[in-house]
């Protein structure tokens, strides 16, 4: 008669090696999404103070203000946030801190006790650049809403032209590099619809607008474009949870809370605005941003300028994707040495895109 092995020892075995092959998937995947232990003196970041290793800044900064550094990337360290706040916080935070009632005129100071919160416990350098746009008869008003047939044949050098020079192309060159076919969409800030018409060129089916000033769009687009005043979208902000395919934001953000327009004062009013958009796009939704880089400086009241550590904080939630500037069709890489070149307070003005995690 011929040996045959045992049933039940057999199965003991192919139990031994399940049980083995499920203690192993465990160790892999715990070491795949663990945060390792990282000896961030090893990794240095430029800031006006110079440069500083990334664990003066984990400690002086990102867990002063809820944010802790989960990889040392460069130019920009990769952070989340300790304790994100849930959708209905953030929206009710906004409206909360945008009914305070506000001075005659935008402060010509920051208030002694929260320059720590606006300089990030001084590693954002601070300096004199007051704006009164609030009172000033010949502010900025919307116009070019009822000229979208026009502006929707303009080339894209000149949609581009109208902001920062050329810089505005970069939006343009972003959204023609990251399709937006059939694709709705939301605009944080806009007194004139160059965002609007770059991102229907580039496919958009649906734009709604956020804009403090009413916009009268054209008739023949109303059925594409639209338009809410920011209490109106705070106060709904339920009806557009999770809904946008893409955000856009260009030269917008970095004056919310400084006051220059008769916005309150905030020294996380950027931030506010990043985690508003990221409530409404959808899992995966595209922002393309906007704003001046540089090393991290505050000329006040005009504008923040972000480098290394306040774009951290802006990009918790994110993944940077690619950065666009006027000059070129193709994506390029933002070096540490390109996002510091200029002088202090200087900058340059590109159009990042970021994925919504």
């Amino acid at each position: 008669m011929k040996n045959r092995a045992h049933p039940q020892g057999q199965s003991q075995f192919y139990f031994f090696l399940i049980f083995l092959a499920v203690c192993l998937l465990i160790v892999v995947i715990n070491f795949r999404f663990s945060e390792p232990d990282l000896n961030l003196q090893e990794y240095k970041v430029k800031t006006h103070k110079g440069f500083i290793t990334m664990e003066e800044l984990n400690e002086n900064v990102y867990k002063t203000f809820g944010y802790k550094i989960i990889r040392p990337t460069y130019p920009v360290p990769t952070v989340k946030m300790v304790a994100e706040p849930t959708c209905s916080e953030i929206f009710s935070g906004w409206r909360e801190v945008s009914e305070q009632p506000q001075p005659t005129f935008p402060p010509q100071e920051i208030p002694e006790d929260r320059l720590h919160e606006f300089l990030l416990n001084n590693y954002t350098a601070l300096g004199p650049y007051y704006v009164n746009d609030k009172n000033a008869d010949d502010g900025e008003k919307p116009r070019n809403w009822d000229n979208l047939s026009e502006m929707i044949k303009w080339p894209k050098e000149k949609l581009g032209g109208q902001a920062y020079g050329n810089e505005g192309l970069s939006v343009y060159h972003a959204m023609q590099s990251h399709r937006l076919d059939g694709m709705s969409g939301v605009v944080i800030g806009s007194m004139q619809p160059w965002v609007e018409v770059s991102a229907l060129v580039n496919g958009a089916s649906k734009i709604l607008t956020v804009e403090y000033f009413k916009l009268e769009i054209q008739e023949e687009f109303r059925d594409r474009m639209s338009s809410i005043l920011p209490i109106d979208f705070a106060s709904n902000w339920e009806r557009y949870a999770s809904t946008f395919d893409f955000a856009v934001s260009f030269s917008s953000i970095e004056h919310s809370g400084l006051g220059r327009y008769g916005d309150p004062i905030d020294p996380i009013g950027d931030i506010r605005e990043m985690l508003k958009i990221k409530c409404v796009l959808k899992p995966g939704g595209l922002l393309f941003i906007g704003f001046p880089l540089g090393t991290d400086a505050l000329p006040y009241n005009a504008h923040r300028i972000y480098g290394s550590v306040r774009l951290a904080m802006m990009f918790a939630g994110f993944e940077w994707i690619d950065t666009f500037t006027g000059e070129s069709e193709q994506p390029l890489d933002l070096t540490s040495e390109r996002l510091h070149a200029k002088p202090l307070f200087g900058f340059i003005q590109n159009t990042i895109v970021l994925r919504k995690l």
